[in-house]
């Protein structure tokens, strides 16, 4: 619960900037004139199920078969990582998993130091003279849980949204996704799931999230811009919750569903390391509940008032000023499984989760109608539109342009599209080429499916000889090497003290394994840091965390309250000091080997406690230490909007302080 302060601050800010109203920032650095207009589109977690892909015979998408009829469809696009922020990282910074060492959707990405210095899509038309605008989820972000919050909920509504690559953003400057009208958690489907619920609701489509993105766009592009604008849209649906206006589900008698194919003993021949997900238990329980149709049908409403919402989008460019010189791009950030291989959600590295609809409409450039079979990539839009609207080409991208294919359909690429799943030394990879997947784990297993007689994924052929060659082809193509994005430990820990005190100069993003780490049994540690603090953003967010519920530390924030949390043998003992308010802060804690704790913010407030140690930390812990991260030490059943800590770090500074033995205890001075 937010505390009084934070509460009057949020209402301030709200009288400030309205959520319904879009703000500007800054001018251009070129000029762009002549060049023409982009509009993006992106679903999330769309599937094949728009209809011109064949995914589902009850999908009815007429928009997204309208829009691919205009310009040319690749029925062979697939994604580079079935998560959302990974996903979307990729596409938007233009760099493989692999290069920007991002791979989880609690992972800021913009803290990578592979992608510091790197113009995202947007930034590098920004640079180049275009008008920026965007309305809904383009970076990761979410509903915000149950409270519809701006952050936390693994994510929330503003997630890891980048603020200066837009002129222009819909709802508000710093939000990405507008709230949602009937918040997610309200159990309507009995499973008690609360990011996993769907039912039919009594609210009008322009006051659904979705339906006022599109009615910002319709808005946007019924005027003429003076300068080329990179308009970029964000289409929430399909994301759970499956919440959209009742008519959608009406439109989809239950009894007449019909369910994906599949086969009972899918997965007998794939590697274990490939069927982690039945130890979650979902499919049989969505089984045991009846509800495989109820979940099909759910999703295939939310498809379709997708489409609906895109059908206002695609009129809107159609009757404006703006139509004939507009490039306009449809595509989804992955897919989805609806029981595929005992699976739900997304993740893993089979066609239903990778394969998305791309559509691309280029006056001037593509035919009507026009269709390519040939694999591609979300990493290849990026070097495509730079192409299609000739801005220079940034040295950092990994894609290829689609260009050649969009000026001659019948063009064929001499490499296969490639998703990446896990990160690190646990990196796995699929490559798909016209004809074929093949997939290598961590541990060396395989799968390789043959797509012209085995379109489902039925029968894993990768232990047959005769396959030896095409696999280590497909695999030349796998990335080398997997990227870290946080920086080396050298560049973090300096040497110790005579004393045995060890300092680490800590950057947001930084991680140390258990391994690097400065030790913690027997021992306490200091931390001095200074900030800017936006309530609005980082009420709830997790500056630094160190070790397990065992023998571990965080500072973190709750309600706006700087809160210093100390675990020791599977306790927690807490601190909290006043809540803070908007501006710079300074805090310096401490855990002394004595058991002591302190948490001061000078001229603001101090306060003291005890843990149940004497002589530093008991044991050793099994984790490191992580900067801006949420959750980890902080468990997600107490702590659902644990956050990264998002705004500007002046400073912070770990300090791992002398073995008990030779610590000299030093009383806390209020500088």
């Amino acid at each position: 619960m937010l505390s009084h302060s934070c509460i009057a601050i949020f209402a301030l800010a709200l009288l400030v900037a309205p959520v319904n109203a879009a703000v500007k920032s800054k001018a251009k650095v070129v000029s762009a004139d002549g060049k023409p207009n982009v509009l993006f589109i992106i679903a999330d977690d769309l599937r094949d199920y728009a209809g011109w892909m064949g995914g589902h015979p009850q999908s009815v998408t007429p928009n997204m078969d309208r829009l691919a009829k205009m310009g040319m469809r690749f029925s062979n696009a697939h994604c580079n990582y079935a998560l959302c922020n990974p996903s979307r990282t990729s596409l938007l910074t233009g760099m493989f998993p692999s290069s920007s060492g991002v791979f989880g959707n609690e992972q800021d990405w913009r803290r990578s130091v592979q992608i510091a210095g790197k113009p995202t899509l947007p930034e590098h038309f920004k640079v180049q003279g275009y008008t920026t605008a965007a309305a809904g989820k383009i970076f990761h972000a979410n509903h915000g849980g149950p409270e519809g919050r701006l952050t936390g909920w693994h994510g929330g509504r503003r997630g890891f949204e980048l603020d200066s690559a837009w002129d222009l953003r819909f709802p508000q400057a710093g939000v990405q996704i507008p709230d949602l009208p009937v918040h997610t958690g309200q159990n309507f489907n009995g499973l008690n799931i609360w990011h996993w619920d769907w039912g039919g609701i009594s609210v009008s489509e322009e006051k659904t999230d979705d339906g006022q993105i599109a009615t910002f766009a319709a808005d946007f592009l019924s005027k003429k811009s003076k300068q080329p604008f990179f308009l970029a849209l964000g289409l929430y649906r399909p994301h759970s919750p499956w919440y959209v206006p009742q008519k959608y589900f009406d439109a989809l008698p239950l009894d007449s569903i019909k369910l994906p194919e599949v086969k009972a003993d899918d997965l007998d021949d794939v590697p274990a390391i490939a069927k982690t997900h039945l130890k979650e238990g979902l499919h049989q329980l969505i089984l045991e509940k009846n509800l495989w149709k109820d979940a099909v049908r759910a999703y295939l409403a939310n498809v379709a008032f997708c489409d609906a919402m895109l059908g206002r989008i695609l009129t809107a460019v159609e009757t404006g000023p703006n139509a004939r010189n507009t490039i306009i791009v449809f595509t989804s950030d992955h897919g989805w499984y609806l029981g595929e291989k005992e699976m739900w959600h997304k993740g893993k590295l089979w066609e239903p989760t990778t394969r998305v609809p791309l559509s691309i409409y280029a006056p001037g450039v593509t035919q009507p109608d026009s269709f390519s079979s040939q694999p591609v990539a979300l990493i290849d839009l990026y070097p495509t539109l730079c192409d299609l609207t000739k801005l220079p080409l940034p040295e950092h991208l990994d894609g290829n342009s689609l260009r050649p294919l969009l000026l001659d359909p019948t063009t064929k690429r001499d490499r296969p599209a490639i998703t990446c799943m896990g990160g690190g030394k646990n990196a796995a990879y699929a490559a798909r080429d016209e004809n074929w997947r093949y997939i290598r784990y961590a541990d060396g297993s395989e799968e390789l499916y043959d797509h012209q007689t085995d379109p489902h994924e039925w029968e894993n052929l990768a232990a047959k000889p005769e396959h030896a060659a095409l696999k280590a082809k497909l695999a030349g193509f796998f990335p080398k090497e997997f990227n870290s994005a946080v920086r080396p430990v050298a560049e973090i820990i300096g040497p110790a003290s005579p004393a045995g005190s060890v300092d680490l100069m800590l950057n947001m993003g930084d991680v140390l394994s258990a391994a690097d780490a400065p030790k913690l049994q027997g021992r306490g540690v200091f931390i001095d840091t200074s900030f800017e603090f936006d309530p609005l953003v980082d009420q709830d967010s997790t500056l630094l965390a160190q070790g397990d519920e065992q023998s571990g530390y965080a500072l973190h924030l709750v309600a706006c309250q700087p809160t210093l949390t100390v675990f020791t043998n599977g306790k927690s003992t807490t601190i909290s000091g006043a809540v803070l308010e908007k501006g710079r802060v300074n805090i310096r804690a401490q855990i002394d080997t004595g058991g002591v704790i302190t948490l001061a913010v000078p001229g603001h407030s101090e306060v003291l406690g005890v843990v149940t140690f004497e002589q530093g930390f008991p044991q050793e812990s099994k984790a490191g230490v992580v900067a801006g991260q949420s959750f980890g030490i902080l468990k997600a059943a107490k702590y659902p909007n644990s956050t990264p800590f998002d705004g500007l770090v002046h400073r912070l500074k770990l300090t791992i302080l002398p073995p008990h033995s030779a610590a000299t205890q030093v009383p806390y001075k209020n500088p």
